[in-house]
């Protein structure tokens, strides 16, 4: 983030070099039933004599649901030397019992299914993973590294002719990054576009090899002091002869809001989203936003959704003014699906 300054410090010795957001979870999620959780944040300079280099901070998050699943994972993303450098490490570790959707065969009849469809079929996963990446800025505001992840998980389906999936995975990738972004935790303006890569090889210790790709690009534009609209576009690719069941992409998850059942889960998982953000007093403001996503397997149309519609809207409020740090809330739904969801910061920063 080229040429952003910080406030300038209050020469009382009042303004804190470390800032907290603090946000309790207490809601329904149509998919895990009753959700207990906390989420909490710390924004904080390396140095304070760095005018350059964006806040640094450390998240914490923990859930616990109705249906017995659990995560807890800590976060950190890190700026310094002027913004030169850029690390992000993270580790988790969780009991998910989900469900994702088995399409039945063309003209098979199938009496045990829900609809004609297909039927969802539960599952539950144990997880542990491990995540570091480190970027340098090589030109201009152009960013370019190495990124690394270990995962352990463990899988098993409620349906015989779903066989249990256990995976160890090693796996490492690059990752640039083009950000000239006026704010990261909340622009109005500028852009920021990445690509991401990750693989995992069985020479390397992984029980599978295949690879990931992700591309995502974000465009701001200011509607003036109080309001700002976004361009989203995003894809996740798994590829290889032998992507697992957890080496899938799901709709919904942390990128597109208003798909939460976990039906549409293939290869390949693309969308279009937009934002219009707006502060309509004080320290309080609202998003609206609306968009499409897909997933296929292949480009031939193997295992394709077709387009999933969403639309929703959120409030805001400004926590940390010095940071620009928001927190909300964000109702959406999707085709057959909804969901809300909680959030410090705004969405598409990470």
């Amino acid at each position: 983030m080229t040429g952003q300054k910080k406030p300038a410090e209050k020469k009382d010795g009042k303004d804190k070099n470390v800032n907290y957001a603090f946000m309790p979870i207490i809601m329904y999620n149509p998919s895990f039933g009753g959700q207990f959780g906390v989420m909490a944040n710390a924004y904080f300079d390396i140095n304070g004599k760095d005018t350059i280099s964006p806040a640094s901070s450390v998240a914490f998050i923990g859930n616990i649901f109705t249906n017995k699943t659990f995560f807890t994972g800590m976060f950190s993303r890190l700026y310094f030397k002027e913004d030169a450098w850029r690390m992000k490490v993270g580790l988790g570790y969780g009991d998910i019992r989900f469900q994702t959707f088995y399409e039945l065969p063309p003209d098979i009849p199938v009496t045990w299914a829900e609809d004609d469809n297909g039927e969802f079929i539960d599952y539950q996963t144990r997880m542990f993973f491990l995540f570091a990446e480190g970027t340098r800025k090589v030109v201009n505001n152009f960013y370019l590294g190495l990124r690394s992840v270990y995962s352990k998980t463990h899988t098993e389906f409620d349906a015989d002719f779903f066989p249990d999936e256990e995976l160890s995975l090693f796996g490492f990738g690059i990752a640039g990054e083009f950000d000239n972004r006026d704010n990261i935790f909340n622009p109005h303006h500028g852009m920021n576009g990445r690509i991401r890569t990750m693989s995992f090889l069985e020479a390397l210790g992984s029980t599978t090899t295949y690879s990931r790709i992700n591309i995502d690009y974000n465009k701001y534009f200011s509607l003036g002091k109080r309001s700002v609209i976004l361009g989203r576009i995003y894809g996740m690719v798994s590829v290889g002869d032998s992507v697992p069941f957890s080496g899938k992409n799901v709709v919904g998850r942390d990128d597109i809001r208003g798909y939460t059942n976990g039906k549409h889960r293939a290869n390949q998982v693309y969308d279009l989203q937009t934002e219009y953000r707006r502060n309509f007093y004080k320290k309080w403001g609202m998003v609206a936003f609306t968009g499409i996503a897909l997933a296929t397997d292949d480009f031939k149309g193997t295992n394709y959704s077709g387009i999933l519609p969403m639309a929703g809207a959120g409030l805001r409020f400004m926590a940390i003014p010095k940071r620009k740090i928001n927190i909300g809330v964000d109702a959406a739904i999707g085709q057959d699906d909804w969901g809300i969801y909680f959030r410090i910061g705004e969405t598409f920063t990470k």
